[in-house]
């Protein structure tokens, strides 16, 4: 898979496989898996803008939460948890780089 670079409002659906984004695209978390371990992708909330990059085949993909506007930050910032809470609960983890 090429690497993708999407933004978290492209996100259309979201289950304990994968996301999947409004053009059809999907990251596959179990296709992420790093050998051994349940690490599926790295996360910044301290970034600009923060992101999850994920370990896909290839070249790794982002998920970037870069909503602007009036309160984008707090947006941003709640939606990348809600995203960070969801895979934990799927059974995934992710790297902080924060």
């Amino acid at each position: 898979m090429k690497g993708l670079v999407k933004s978290y409002t492209d996100i259309v659906g979201l289950d304990d496989e994968a996301i999947t984004f409004s053009t059809g695209e999907k990251i596959v978390f179990s296709e992420c898996l790093i050998d051994g371990t349940s690490c599926i992708a790295e996360r910044d909330i301290c970034a600009g803008p923060p992101y999850f990059k994920f370990y896909t085949k290839g070249e790794h993909s982002k998920v970037l939460f870069n909503r602007k506007g009036l309160l984008s930050d707090t947006v941003n910032r709640r939606e990348f948890l809600k995203l960070q809470h969801f895979i934990d609960e799927a059974g995934y983890k992710t790297l902080d780089l924060s």
